[in-house]
């Protein structure tokens, strides 16, 4: 026998007495052993003598216009409810308060997407919590979608509306096949949560079904062992600019992103002992979690990025909370700087923070390094990701064994 959503009228649920004595009306759900309740925001509280409350002559309160108004409300709560039940789609007590507050405040999808965000990590564990980085992608892409269209209701979700978002994001953002992809994965997302809450006319998926954008073969930029060594031996004239081009190079030496690294703290180095050969020597590692991932990442530090340490942030003598790099500026302020560094160096290169990560995984892998190694440095999760995207990429991996011939 199939179970049903049990939809109730509740007045003055808590059986408080108020001095005014009016009391706000409530929609009662429960289900599957739980319940909870919704205040009716179109009903004003009404006097106790104006209540009936008799479900079985839809009558609940004097008043014609809230006893409608309580009745559809009342009536829409179960026909959507049901029709889930009925079709086999999951649904919860949460799932139906949800609907019912979007049904009474008649929300945009454009205040949708926001109440989304805002409730993105609640009733999640420490561990299934998307990280700050991951839920500033969503507002991106809330940024993008209401430039595009700053009121859309729910009847209008379309596949129609999907393609003009995408074209909007080519034409107007002169944006590549990633970056709207990117876009596109969190619009689906929030329509999936929309269609949940019984908020839209489509099935999500349909929605999302003629929409093919071609991705671009990345081209990944990296610096050459010359162009490594330059920017370790060049000064620049600007000490704020050296100190960024120092940091930059610990980027290129440890392979981290710039996000982790204005992060790093003095207990993220260590030092252990490892034994090679039956020779046991003391070497210094970076080690922590990146932002992104939540992922461990273990760097053995080389001479060079040990002396950038020791220059900017005198490690072994501060406090392990201390950052070790202080006055660090934002992604996007970072990226400008570099290219006026690129240019005063002659380096013929668009730089950016990545490419100082992309550099130490040529570097790792042009040596010989094992690519798991290399993976464990970098904090993938699978050495599979690090051999897709550096392994078949690396010039020296290309040519290393190779047997030469002569005509």
């Amino acid at each position: 026998m199939v179970k049903f959503p049990k939809i109730s009228v509740v007045h003055n649920r808590l059986g408080y007495k108020s001095k005014s004595g009016v009391y706000p009306v409530y929609i009662r759900i429960y289900f599957r052993g739980k319940a909870d309740f919704v205040k009716i925001d179109d009903v004003p509280p009404i006097p106790k003598e104006d209540w009936w409350g008799d479900p079985s002559q839809n009558l609940y309160v004097t008043n014609p216009t809230d006893n409608k108004a309580i009745v559809d409300l009342l009536t829409s709560i179960q026909e959507w409810s049901r029709g889930k039940v009925r079709s086999g789609q999951p649904i919860s007590v949460s799932d139906i308060k949800k609907h019912i507050k979007g049904a009474q405040f008649n929300e945009t999808f454009n205040e949708f997407i926001d109440r989304f965000i805002k409730e993105i990590n609640q009733n999640k564990s420490e561990s299934e919590k998307l990280s700050f980085n991951t839920i500033k992608t969503y507002r991106s892409f809330e940024t993008r979608f209401n430039e595009f269209r700053s009121v859309v209701h729910f009847d209008e979700v379309s596949p129609y509306l999907v393609q003009s978002f995408e074209r909007f994001l080519a034409v107007e953002h002169n944006q590549k096949g990633v970056s709207r992809n990117k876009h596109l994965k969190k619009f689906k997302v929030i329509c999936k949560a929309a269609e949940k809450e019984g908020l839209l006319k489509y099935n999500y998926q349909l929605l999302f079904d003629d929409i093919h954008v071609k991705e671009e073969k990345s081209n990944r930029v990296s610096l050459t062992d010359d162009e490594v060594r330059l920017l370790r031996d060049k000064g620049l004239k600007d000490p704020r600019d050296n100190y960024f081009k120092e940091v930059f190079l610990f980027l290129c030496l440890s392979g981290l992103y710039y996000s982790d690294t204005r992060q790093l703290k003095v207990s993220n180095v260590e030092e252990i002992t490892v034994s090679e050969k039956g020779v046991q020597q003391k070497v210094l590692i970076i080690t922590g979690n990146r932002i992104k991932n939540k992922e461990q990442y273990v760097t053995k530090l080389s001479p060079d990025a040990v002396i950038i340490l020791e220059k900017y942030s005198n490690w072994p003598q501060r406090p392990p909370d201390d950052l070790l790099f202080d006055d660090l500026i934002s992604d996007q302020k970072f990226n400008a700087k570099l290219k006026d560094i690129a240019t005063e160096l002659k380096i013929n290169k668009n730089l950016t923070a990545k490419v100082g990560r992309h550099t130490f995984a040529e570097l790792m892998i042009s040596r010989g390094n094992d690519i798991k190694k290399v993976s464990g440095a970098l904090g993938h999760q699978l050495a599979s990701t690090t051999e897709g995207i550096y392994g078949r990429q690396s010039k020296a991996n290309l040519v290393r064994g190779w047997i030469d011939f002569e005509l």
